[in-house]
């Protein structure tokens, strides 16, 4: 029994030392510059300045179309650009959902919601939209996007459906109570490989203020 505990010990703690190199890996990928306007315990309000983002549009809403839009940005950043350019991953992967609005008017009106993942990764600074590769992949779009200011809450676990919309009421409710502002457009920020144990996981929801 002892020999046993000893061994679980040790896998465990070998575990251990993986996930916090994995950790410590991610942790010094490039991440975009921000400062911190108000900090109010987990919620903040933030500026971000103009970055350059690849970003990709899938069908559908759900884990297989995260992982699919991932695959397709992961693949232009390793390599599957016109000039076969290996790119750095930085953080945070952003993640939006968006739902097109189709109006049907024979033999009756109705509205249908047609919903669709974007999914960003932010590129390093040292580019210009000039000097980025092209991707390969005509779905991927570079753009640089313009400076702007959210309300952030921090969450550690698994950044599920569920955990992320109650993650943003709370901060839809705390935007409502504390700052006077209106609520925009809602992202979620992940920071952490798939293999991170959930109290390590750094995740955001972010609304654009």
């Amino acid at each position: 029994m002892k020999a046993k505990n000893i061994l679980l010990l040790g896998a465990l703690g070998v575990a251990g030392v993986a996930v916090a190199a994995a950790n410590d890996l991610f942790s010094h990928y490039e991440e975009p510059a921000y400062k911190i306007d108000r900090e109010d315990g987990e919620f903040e309000i933030r500026s971000y300045p103009s970055v350059i983002a690849a970003s990709v549009q899938v069908a559908g809403n759900g884990e297989s179309s995260a992982n699919n839009a991932f695959k397709i940005l992961a693949g232009y950043i390793f390599g599957k650009n016109k000039r076969a350019t290996k790119i750095s991953m930085t953080v945070p992967v952003i993640q939006e959902s968006a739902a097109e609005k189709i109006a049907m008017t024979v033999p009756v009106t109705m509205e249908m919601q047609n919903m669709s993942m974007a999914m960003s990764f932010y590129m390093p600074s040292s580019y210009t939209l000039d000097t980025l590769p092209e991707p390969l992949d005509k779905r991927i779009k570079l753009e640089r996007i313009p400076a702007r200011r959210f309300a952030v809450i921090k969450f550690s676990g698994f950044g599920t459906e569920s955990n992320c919309r109650k993650k943003e009421e709370q901060l839809r409710n705390w935007i409502k109570q504390h700052t006077g502002e209106k609520a925009g457009e809602t992202l979620r920020a992940f920071y952490n490989p798939p293999w991170t144990l959930p109290f390590l996981r750094r995740n955001e929801i972010w609304i654009s203020l």
